[in-house]
Parts: structure tokens; C-alpha cells; sequence
């Protein structure tokens, strides 16, 4: 008894052109090498972070400095760690056949999380500096 072959399974999902693909590829790269150097710029920051808290632990110093590079270590690799996320849900969308749109939007997701945490520094920094700048003339007034 012969059976039929099954049919090829196709999804009713978007499906991108090979011009797309190579667009969407060479985003994956350019983000992925980002991701790459944020990470390293991360780790920078975690060894200077690690030697001025020994040293702020050792002299009893201000911790200003070690909360800065504290600051900026975080920012560095969770924007390598987000954008690399995102770099490999874009190759997949790339990579793989019936998939597209699921990948696309698990990129896109990724990418809002990390702009959303850039929005929310940068209203902070910008609240930081107003309040600075108020500390600054109140005491520059009360001299």
C-alpha cells in the first residue's frame, strides 16, 4: 500500500526576500559586534569598579567614585548583554524558514527593554542634574 508523500509544511507567516535577509543580516552583524564591545567596556569598568572599592573599603574615602563606575559598569553590560540578545533573535529571523515574524518581534521586544532602561537613565540623570544645579546655587547664595 503507497502512501502519499506529506505536503511541505508552510506557514502563513511573512516570509522576508533574500534582499531583506541580507538587510536584516548585516544589522545582526553591526549589533552583535556593538553588544561584543559594550561587554568588553563592561568588563573594563567591573575591574576599575572592583580597585576603587578596595581602595574607597582601604581609606575610607567617598564612594562617589566607585558608585559612578558602579553606574556605568550596569549600563555597559546590560546594553551588551539586551543588544546581543537582539542581534541573535535578528540572525534567527535570517537563519531560520516559517519563523519570521516571531523572531522579528522578539528583537523588537528586546530592543524596547533596553531603549525603555536608556529612557528611564537618562530622565534620572537629567532629575540628578537639576537637583545638582539647584544644590549648587542654593549654595552659592547662603555665601
Amino acid at each position: 500500500m503507497a502512501t502519499e508523500p506529506t505536503p511541505e509544511f508552510k506557514s502563513q507567516q511573512f516570509e522576508f526576500t533574500e534582499e531583506h535577509n541580507r538587510t536584516i543580516s548585516g544589522l545582526a552583524d553591526s549589533m552583535k559586534a556593538l553588544a561584543s564591545l559594550m561587554l568588553l567596556l563592561g568588563l573594563a569598568f567591573t575591574i576599575f569598579f572592583a580597585l576603587q572599592l578596595v581602595t574607597s573599603l582601604q581609606s575610607h574615602a567617598g564612594y562617589a567614585p566607585t558608585v559612578g563606575l558602579a553606574a556605568a559598569m550596569l549600563l555597559c553590560l546590560s546594553i551588551g548583554f539586551w543588544t546581543g540578545g537582539s542581534a541573535n533573535a535578528f540572525r534567527k529571523v535570517v537563519e531560520t524558514k516559517n519563523e519570521d515574524v516571531w523572531h522579528l518581534m522578539k528583537a523588537l521586544g528586546k530592543l524596547h527593554s533596553m531603549y525603555s532602561l536608556l529612557r528611564t537613565i537618562i530622565l534620572g540623570s537629567l532629575l540628578l542634574a537639576v537637583v545638582g544645579l539647584a544644590l549648587l546655587v542654593v549654595n552659592m547664595i547662603q555665601k
